[in-house]
């Protein structure tokens, strides 16, 4: 394809794009704000991608374009448009900034990919193939991996990651090799979603403004992910717990034979003697070990979602703390599970309860298992945990309630963080 059909195809896209605005079509007043980029070497005919400063672009496959008809396209450009109102960008790049290795961090990029487009096509309701270049160009769709319908991407994420499944070659609508390859040299990945979180937040609060001033309509269902895109970033309260877990390990020690006890080196001082490598009184050094419980109410008081982020609250400790050995508690009226996490391929997510809350059994099993911190996810509609005697309790526990609970329960048995 030579530079005047590149250029064609480009003038065509700019001007499907401006139908839209005409129209009053939302979708055109985001993509108007969007770098568009031709690109033969994309598998598929069109996908947004991270830039490594921080912003977004829409690179599209010239030829693709140019032999595909006006209505597949205007659904590939929705199909992209629902990538960006979800933020799938920042939020695989929050996920690949607890990878180090790079084999690790491209295959999870293609099963965040999948799981995406699962989520994506259910909101906009695609199921059927579209018709890209003449050829057929199947869609993504939980059922492909005998999963349910109306599920959030992480859900999906975590269901086929933790399943192994083995992803057969298929085409995708939209192509999401630029989420990982644009920023794989990028060495701080957590700056950079934060970048590219509030660069899609200015161009969705721009694009709303002009939208709602020419008095269009929007969806209901995009409507609701640009409330979410627009909302307050929530209190990081993974970085809460991790200094919490730091400041409560700074105080703990173990016995070392080769410290000298500082309060006995008078002995040797006094007998003239030299102070020999292995001391007969051990001092103290650091103990980096640490016992972490994640405690999960798992009632029918709790939401799903509430559930899934006790069991993905502490993924960052797991995977970058080797010292630190975690056990989930799964509590309902009683414990229901126990096991031990030392993977993310380790969490169970068969929740068991769903039955009344009595927090307590497993706040004693915590203290029997003897931890050094217990992380509790409750919405607090539980017994009076006030009222327990301190020693049947975790030596230190930090509860973690969702938007809608109550602290009044637990506030006095330790520190409360608020999650939205």
């Amino acid at each position: 394809m030579n530079g005047a059909d590149k250029s064609s195809s480009g003038d065509r896209l700019k001007n499907l794009i401006a139908k839209f605005v005409l129209k009053y079509n939302y979708w055109g007043y985001l993509f108007s704000r969007i770098r568009r980029v031709p690109s033969k070497a994309i598998p598929s005919i069109m996908g947004v991608g991270p830039e490594p400063n921080g912003t977004i672009s829409l690179y599209y496959h010239p030829e693709l374009v140019a032999q595909t008809d006006d209505k597949n396209l205007i659904r590939v450009i929705e199909h992209e448009g629902f990538h960006l109102l979800n933020k799938h960008i920042p939020r695989l790049i929050r996920i690949l900034s607890n990878e180090s290795e790079r084999s690790r961090m491209k295959a999870k990029s293609e099963i965040w990919n999948i799981a995406a487009d699962c989520a994506v096509n259910m909101q906009m309701g695609l199921k059927d193939p579209l018709t890209i270049a003449g050829k057929p160009w199947p869609p993504c769709i939980p059922s492909n991996w005998d999963m349910p319908d109306d599920k959030i991407s992480e859900w999906y994420y975590y269901e086929l990651l933790k399943n192994k499944v083995k992803f057969v070659q298929m085409p995708m609508i939209g192509d999401h090799g630029a989420w990982y390859g644009n920023i794989k040299s990028v060495p701080d990945h957590s700056s950079l979603a934060r970048k590219v979180d509030q660069h899609m937040q200015n161009i969705i609060k721009e694009s709303v403004k002009t939208f709602n001033r020419e008095r269009g309509t929007l969806p209901a269902n995009v409507a609701q992910l640009i409330e979410g895109a627009l909302a307050p970033p929530k209190a990081p309260f993974y970085q809460i717990i991790r200094k919490l877990v730091r400041g409560s390990r700074l105080s703990k020690f173990r016995r070392s034979p080769t410290k000298i006890n500082r309060k006995r080196v008078y002995v040797f001082k006094l007998g003239g003697k030299v102070i020999p490598n292995i001391s007969p009184f051990p001092g103290k050094t650091r103990d980096f070990t640490f016992d972490i419980i994640v405690l999960i109410d798992t009632s029918g008081s709790m939401s799903e979602e509430n559930i899934l982020d006790g069991l993905s609250g502490v993924k960052s400790i797991i995977e970058k703390d080797r010292h630190c050995y975690t056990t989930v508690l799964e509590v309902d009226a009683g414990v229901e599970k126990e096991y031990e996490v030392k993977k993310i391929r380790d969490i169970q997510f068969n929740i068991k309860g769903r039955g009344g809350t009595t927090l307590r059994p497993g706040l004693e099993r915590a203290r029997e298992l003897g931890c050094d911190i217990c992380l509790a996810f409750t919405d607090g509609y539980c017994e009076d945990i006030n009222s327990i005697p301190r020693k049947a309790l975790p030596k230190k526990t930090i509860w973690v309630i969702n938007k809608g609970g109550s602290a009044e329960a637990v506030n006095k048995t330790g520190p409360v963080i608020w999650i939205d």
